[in-house]
């Protein structure tokens, strides 16, 4: 009498008539499936992941552009203001002042005040960051609650930070953000400018250190 085989158990590989081993079409079928809803789950995850991490990497960035900017005034016993663009692909530049009275958009056209650093794009090397303000947030540092929307250059009525060789400052606050929403600021404090970068909480509804 011929002894019955044991049922195979799923995800066994079959062994057909000739002896080698494979999987079945069904088994097939459902390994694909569940990679695939692996990936529609993961994916997602991964990509917000790598949009927060492009923002803070913005927001890094310019605190480092900042910090260069007074390293290179008190080298160069000369003011140095680093220019922002507001829009894509936000356009940063370094411009020397030229006459002593400070960087002004007249001096820079006459050639008064001369670019030393080419128009350098955030966007290119941070595809995933914008200058923005992406959400409803507290104020910084005890400042005013901005909205969704609001300007993200916060240095009163210019859009570059100025910093002297004595290594004082414009004061004020640049707004970063992932496409997602995620938002950061570049905190510049005048009296040192130093530039610090912040994170904010929306659970805790606070800007935190980062």
């Amino acid at each position: 009498m011929t002894a019955r085989r044991p049922s195979r158990r799923l995800g066994e590989p079959r062994v057909d008539a000739r002896g080698s081993a494979g999987f079945s079409l069904v088994e097939s079928v459902v390994v694909v499936a569940l990679v695939a809803v692996s990936l529609s789950v993961a994916v997602p995850v991964l990509d917000r992941i790598a949009d927060v991490a492009d923002a803070a990497a913005a927001a890094r960035y310019l605190a480092g552009r900042i910090g260069l900017a007074r390293l290179g005034a008190a080298r160069g016993q000369r003011t140095l203001a680093l220019r922002i663009g507001r829009t894509p692909p936000f356009l940063l530049d370094l411009v020397a002042d030229g006459d002593g009275d400070g960087v002004s958009a007249a001096d820079l056209a006459d050639g008064t005040d001369p670019v030393v650093e080419a128009a350098d794009p955030l966007a290119v090397h941070f595809p995933r960051a914008r200058l923005a303000v992406a959400r409803d947030v507290t104020g910084l540092d005890g400042g005013p609650a901005l909205r969704e929307g609001d300007d993200p250059l916060r240095l009163g009525a210019t859009d570059q930070i100025s910093v002297s060789p004595s290594g004082t400052s414009t004061s004020g606050t640049i707004y970063v953000a992932s496409r997602s929403g995620a938002q950061f600021a570049v905190r510049v404090a005048g009296a040192t400018g130093r530039a610090r970068v912040f994170r904010f909480d929306p659970g805790a509804g606070t800007w935190r250190p980062y």
